[in-house]
């Protein structure tokens, strides 16, 4: 298992065992916060397929889901959240709700600009034009992800080299215009296979957590995410209509019609 995922998993075993959902009896010993022998033990355990570790081989979404509460899943699409979660930076949370693969830092993130200041620092609490900036990022990783090239190049280069590379690579005709459209239509490609894969704009979302309970200290003390202002305006960067379905006219546009 994906070592975030065998993080949140154990981590959602964790706060049911706090909780009381979850017995001792069935864990086979306690499951407590800051208890790092048991995270070791628990990583084993589904390592090794055994005791409480099935259970935990099921991924937080299905373990939470069989003792009857999906609310303490914390990601998106059945991905579970990677390092950030986005009732602070707004951007990330919009980028999880919205990205194809679910919750996944490499096919967007926008914590570059709205944490380390790459390429620009951008307010991470703001909700204003991080519709936009999603956009560029998912149509650039998606260019990257198909490229071949480690996303986290981007810490240290841009489009315009990104670009250079695969001009020299393939002699192509390669341009910034033409390669960022190249990103758009995978990124509405993959979108419409997951529409006929049976998701739908209802899948654009975030955990009850993230959209209602204000973190409760530190510097995003109170901040929850502002999905419900950021989706339209991330359908209408993206030229879809307001179920996020990509339009006819967007379609023809990419040449995907």
């Amino acid at each position: 298992m994906d070592p975030i995922k065998m993080g949140a998993t154990i981590a959602a075993a964790m706060e049911m065992f706090e909780l009381g959902i979850i017995a001792e009896k069935e864990t086979g010993r306690p499951l407590r916060f800051g208890d790092a022998d048991a995270m070791v033990a628990m990583v084993e355990a589904t390592g090794k397929g055994e005791g409480f570790g099935k259970e935990l081989a099921l991924g937080s979404k299905r373990l939470c889901e069989k003792y009857g509460h999906p609310e303490f899943f914390m990601g998106s699409k059945g991905q579970e959240f990677p390092a950030y979660v986005g009732r602070g930076a707004q951007g990330t949370g919009l980028n999880y709700a919205t990205s194809n693969s679910g919750a996944c830092h490499v096919r967007g993130y926008t914590i570059p600009a709205e944490v380390f200041g790459i390429p620009d620092k951008v307010d991470p609490f703001a909700v204003e034009e991080k519709a936009e900036l999603d956009k560029l990022f998912h149509d650039i990783t998606a260019v990257v992800d198909s490229s071949g090239l480690c996303l986290f190049t981007t810490f240290g280069i841009g489009l315009s080299e990104i670009t250079a590379l695969m001009e020299g690579a393939t002699k192509a005709g390669y341009n910034d215009e033409n390669l960022l459209k190249a990103g758009e239509r995978i990124w509405n490609l993959e979108r419409l296979f997951n529409q006929k894969a049976g998701l739908t704009g209802a899948d654009d979302t975030l955990p009850k957590r993230i959209l209602e309970e204000p973190i409760p200290a530190g510097p995003s003390k109170g901040k929850t995410n502002q999905l419900s202002e950021l989706l339209p305006e991330y359908y209408k960067a993206r030229g879809w209509d307001e179920k996020g379905v990509p339009t006819s006219k967007k379609l023809k546009e990419l040449g995907l019609a």
